[in-house]
């Protein structure tokens, strides 16, 4: 979003970036096959967080699968699929050697993807935007 796009009232820019980012979610839920998927679990609420030209909100996802699916395949599928739709695809590690990526679209909303037991989860962060000097960041938004 362009900051001439932006909503004059902070909060109304919070909850701007906040939906962008949980919409961002859904979109990368819809790479999962349905058959595999037995719920999703958005966080209803998340924090601000620094970011290189400002603040941005972060909240996150779990992607629970069926107990025969296989969360790693799953992960990778939905990297593979996250390309061909013109995402931008990064592979990492975590900390216990697995597969990780983020996917991040051209307005820089991004999640990072972690393969667990039976699901797939995600930290999901909205490109950066602007608040102002005096508006408090703390809590929960």
């Amino acid at each position: 979003m362009k900051s001439t796009d932006e909503p004059k009232d902070p909060k109304q820019r919070v909850a701007a970036a906040k939906a962008r980012t949980q919409e961002f979610e859904r979109r990368i839920v819809a790479f999962v096959p349905e058959e595999e998927v037995t719920g999703v679990s958005q966080l209803q609420s998340g924090s601000l967080q620094s970011c290189a030209s400002g603040d941005m909100w972060a909240g996150g996802v779990t992607i629970e699968l069926e107990s025969n699916a296989r969360p790693k395949a799953a992960l990778s599928a939905l990297g593979e699929k996250a390309e061909a739709a013109g995402l931008e695809v990064e592979r990492g590690k975590s900390y216990n050697g697995n597969e990780r990526l983020t996917v991040t679209d051209a307005a820089g909303v991004s999640i990072l993807l972690d393969s667990a037991d039976h699901a797939i989860e995600g930290g999901s962060f909205s490109e950066c935007f602007s608040l102002p000097r005096d508006f408090y960041k703390g809590g929960e938004f």
